[in-house]
């Protein structure tokens, strides 16, 4: 514990039971919160704190706030503050890598398993009140053990999602940039995910994806969003996937190419795909994306459970802790990004 006092800001709204949270680290903390709307302009509000943390869209100038040393984001993503003030600055920021990836992986199999089990389809028949056994549109594609699950970016999410793969006993392939050095040194949840990279059966550099796809049954994207990872599933690769398997998109909506995926969705050159992100959010309704029924689609909302905002607390805490004992952020964000 530090009894320095710190000024803190947050344009988040948290509870004082949450910020209590912070001050078992930090009992002399000085907080002002301003809750900000999106976008927002809170660069004067910011003013002369050590310490802040916004939302992943609520960018500033960090010539406003001379005293700011680093920023805390509460999302995991960074792609909005591309190229903005705050992006181009010397500040160091630190996002939420590692808090959601309990409930973002549970989302993925759980659209990985109603797609293979035709939940959607069966769902449809309850609603007709139909009760056919033999209707074959009706009867699974399969269960998933020995199968191969193919993670594209295996960071925080990427190990969760691969836990829970091995767990239903696939064959775990994944790519990551520095795949020789494979340790997560992002914020770890007890329990989670996959900390020395030990659980793939082979884990690659990004240029391995052609074969990944080739050789997936089911594939998870769980990609930053970069010039890098641009359309990254484009027709070419579609057309590597297995007519049977499965793609799921959890990250950022810009990973695919979306005219390519309708296509690949309605001639059945993949069995189904999942999404909770699209390049345009929210979808716009002459999407042909909305009409097809091997798709899951769901509003940005597999990050979402009851208890993110304390585990971004905890996490929080943990940093306004290090940077109080001299020691180094964790989740500080590369710039520029890689994939």
């Amino acid at each position: 514990m530090n009894l320095r006092p710190v000024s803190i800001f947050s344009s988040m709204r948290f509870t004082e039971p949450q910020w209590d949270r912070l001050r078992r680290v930090a009992p002399s903390a000085q907080i002002r919160q301003v809750p900000a709307g999106d976008p927002p302009a809170i660069g004067p509000d910011v003013g002369d704190a050590e310490i802040a943390i916004v939302d992943g869209n609520h960018n500033f100038d960090p010539a406003l706030t001379p005293n700011l040393r680093w920023v805390q984001l509460a999302s995991a993503g960074v792609n909005l503050l591309l190229g903005k003030e705050l992006w181009q600055s010397d500040l160091p920021i630190c996002n939420a890598s590692g808090i959601q990836v309990r409930a973002m992986a549970e989302w993925a199999f759980a659209t990985i398993l109603a797609l293979r089990h035709r939940l959607p389809y069966l769902r449809e028949r309850q609603s007709q009140h139909v009760w056919l056994p033999g209707d074959l549109g009706g009867h699974s594609l399969g269960d998933l053990w020995g199968d191969t699950l193919g993670v594209v970016g295996y960071g925080s999410i990427g190990r969760e999602v691969g836990r829970l793969g091995k767990a239903f006993g696939m064959r775990l392939v994944a790519t990551m940039v520095g795949a020789d050095q494979p340790e997560d040194t992002d914020y770890i949840l007890p329990g989670a995910g996959d900390p020395d990279g030990s659980l793939p059966d082979l884990l690659a550099e990004p240029d391995y994806l052609d074969a990944l796809l080739a050789e997936s049954d089911v594939v998870v994207l769980s990609v930053p969003s970069t010039p890098a990872t641009y359309h990254l599933i484009n027709e070419e690769r579609l057309r590597l996937m297995r007519p049977g398997a499965l793609l799921v998109n959890l990250s950022r909506g810009t990973a695919i190419d979306e005219g390519a995926l309708a296509r690949a969705l309605s001639e059945n050159w993949i069995s189904g795909a999942a999404l909770d992100v699209t390049e345009v959010e929210p979808l716009p309704g002459d999407s042909p994306l909305w009409d097809q029924e091997n798709l899951i689609l769901t509003p940005h909302i597999s990050w979402l459970s009851p208890g993110y905002y304390e585990r971004l607390m905890d996490l929080f805490a943990e940093n306004v802790r290090r940077h109080l004992a001299g020691e180094p952020l964790v989740n500080v964000v590369s710039r520029p990004l890689a994939f």
